[in-house]
């Protein structure tokens, strides 16, 4: 069933190399009701709640990315920002008749 459960993040805005605006989407496509849809990442959660068969919900928040200052400050004066920053797939996990699923959306790259 996770297969019906769509689950995307992606990059909405950039801010100066200092601040990007992330979106997740979910989409219901099961053929039935499912509850207490929660998303979490290591920067963000969110609590869905539930979906009818056919719905489509979306978060979108803001994810402060460190600078090369407090790189340096925690990791020596030699650490840089990576040319790219990766999010890893978020979690998703929900309910449908009573079985609890999981999956995960995309990897991002900024």
């Amino acid at each position: 069933m996770s297969d019906e459960v769509l689950f995307t993040q992606k990059l909405v805005s950039k801010d100066n190399d200092n601040k990007v605006n992330i979106e997740w989407i979910v989409e219901n496509n099961t053929g039935e009701l499912i509850e207490d849809v929660l998303a979490l990442s290591q920067c963000y959660t969110h609590d869905f709640g539930n979906f009818e068969d056919g719905e489509v919900k979306s978060i979108s928040f803001d994810v402060e990315l460190p600078s090369t200052e407090s790189l340096k400050m925690d990791f020596g004066d030699d650490a840089v920002i990576p040319d790219k920053i990766t999010f890893g797939g978020a979690s998703l996990t929900y309910l449908a008749n009573g079985v609890s699923f999981k999956t995960k959306s995309n990897i991002l790259e900024i």
